[in-house]
């Protein structure tokens, strides 16, 4: 994660951007698999897709938590955390339970893995979630504050305010 610190502070990603970045990840390395599901792959091509299918995956674990904990009430953070391990095992071993349910047709594993990256980005873009949002729902930011990043060097800050959509229109 520390590799892709550069690349999040340039294009000043959130968790939610990040995580649109992870299913991006995901989606060509599926698509590419899919795309290609007739071929005989070299050692390196498969290296290649596994180490960007990996990354994806623990990015992917990083910043869902990242979002989790931006958005749990406060000291419910552990209990939050359970919970959502407990559903990445749950979904984890459904996926490997789908795998292993059809080895012999790679391009259906492909397919579900497109479907399901897909619909991830369709939920982070059209449903309601957002690190700000629900970090200001969950008590940990309040209307008309300011709040500088942690982290140093990073001189962005983000200002609440109620009715901002109200101010453009």
């Amino acid at each position: 994660m520390t590799l892709l610190q550069p690349l999040q502070h340039v294009i000043k990603a959130d968790a939610v951007r990040m995580q649109l970045l992870v299913f991006l990840l995901a989606l060509l390395t599926s698509g590419m698999g899919f795309y290609y599901k007739e071929k005989n792959w070299q050692r390196h091509h498969v290296l290649l897709f596994a180490a960007i299918q990996s990354t994806s995956a623990g990015l992917l674990h990083a910043f869902g938590r990242v979002l989790l904990l931006d958005c749990t009430p406060h000291g419910k953070g552990g209990a939050f955390s359970v919970w959502h391990s407990w559903v990445k095992a749950l979904g984890t071993c459904t996926g490997f339970a789908v795998a292993s349910a059809i080895s012999g047709n790679v391009s259906t594993a492909f397919g579900v893995s497109f479907l399901t990256a897909t619909i991830g980005i369709l939920i982070l873009i059209f449903g309601n979630i957002s690190d700000v949002g629900g970090a200001m729902a969950a008590g940990h930011l309040h209307e008309d504050s300011e709040k500088g990043s942690p982290v140093p060097s990073l001189d962005t800050s983000i200002i609440i305010k109620e009715h901002a959509h109200e101010e453009i229109a």
